[in-house]
């Protein structure tokens, strides 16, 4: 009776259930509250009332100290610091920004021109070839075509030993040129300029490899050339996502529609009896200008970076426009030299 009193058993003679608000359920245990921690042990007996021997209590793990205050933690923690900072590595020690790579765009310039010079010993031997006098010579010339046909006839002769199909080096053009506009809209501009020259080598080889096995027809020519614009349309379209935030964009649309139209004109003249090959700009003209331009404006922009601050590639911009300018230059000459053909006159 005296304890239903005092409130220790309900009214229907059970023992009383003392119910705690949330608020008082879960108080943070720091200094001054050593009540509250013995409150905390008394309502669960079963768990242990102190850390396991060779265990880092939470307040240790936090770097704070038992029954301190946040407050106090987070001062002691702002005097102390938070570690020594590790020294700076690699370019970052001569205050380079992180997206510039000087040192290694020095190496990869070093290589390069080594190959180029040991490229010119052959060159300087290679005699230039036969071409029309009437035609229009191409950005390359003809004995640049020739020395470059000299490098690559002892490959064509091992593939047709081994049997390589000229397909099969179409089709593989057409991958490099797909990884070529991946690598261009991911940003590795020098790694996509390789991948362009790539392609535009396994499009010489394809046919080299078709007259050698006498593979060469008209079918292969069909394939030849659907899978062309399906290659410059891939390497086009990740330049353009390249310079999506640019104004270089609308020159990449427009060297995408000149360098189609190139490749129209002459087909539409050869369909209506008009052989067409000559122009400034033609397919290899087109892969050395987009690639090389591409890895020279990426050794440039980060052999630039350290003094501007960050890599830029207006070297590639620039070969953009230049390929837009002369590839619409030989689309009007090859529509001009086909309407003179098919008796309209001087135009």
């Amino acid at each position: 009776m005296a304890a239903r009193q005092q409130g220790l058993l309900s009214p229907h003679g059970g023992p009383r259930i003392r119910q705690r608000t949330h608020r008082a359920r879960g108080p943070a245990v720091g200094r001054g509250q050593p009540e509250l921690r013995r409150l905390r042990d008394r309502r669960d007996p079963l768990l242990p009332r102190g850390p396991r021997p060779g265990h880092r209590g939470a307040a240790h793990q936090r770097g704070g100290i038992l029954d301190e205050a946040p407050a106090a933690a987070a001062r002691r923690r702002s005097r102390e610091g938070t570690g020594r900072a590790l020294p700076p590595r690699g370019d970052r020690a001569l205050d380079v920004p992180p997206a510039c790579r000087p040192g290694t765009a020095a190496v990869a310039a070093l290589v390069v021109g080594v190959a180029v010079l040991l490229a010119l010993r052959g060159y300087a031997q290679t005699a230039a070839a036969f071409r029309p006098a009437d035609e229009a010579p191409p950005l390359l010339g003809p004995r640049v075509r020739a020395w470059y046909k000299g490098v690559l006839a002892p490959f064509e002769d091992q593939l047709v030993v081994w049997g390589v199909r000229p397909d099969l080096l179409t089709y593989a053009q057409l991958g490099v040129s797909v990884l070529a506009g991946a690598a261009f809209w991911a940003g590795w501009i020098f790694v996509a300029g390789w991948l362009t020259i790539l392609a535009g080598t396994l499009d010489i080889l394809d046919g080299g490899v078709a007259r050698r096995n006498g593979a060469a027809g008209p079918r292969g020519a069909l394939i030849d050339s659907v899978v062309d614009r399906y290659s410059e349309f891939a390497t086009f379209l990740g330049l353009g996502a390249f310079f999506r935030e640019s104004w270089v964009l609308l020159a990449v649309a427009a060297a995408a529609f000149t360098s189609l139209m190139v490749s129209y004109t002459r087909a539409r003249a050869e369909a209506l009896g008009v052989a067409l090959s000559a122009g400034r700009a033609q397919r290899p003209e087109r892969y050395v200008v987009l690639g090389f331009g591409a890895w020279l404006s990426g050794l440039v922009a980060h052999l630039a970076c350290p003094l501007l601050g960050h890599p830029t590639h207006v070297v590639l911009a620039t070969a953009v426009v230049l390929l837009a300018a002369l590839s619409a230059w030989t689309a009007l000459a090859r529509a001009r030299l086909a309407f003179r053909a098919l008796g309209g006159g001087a135009a």
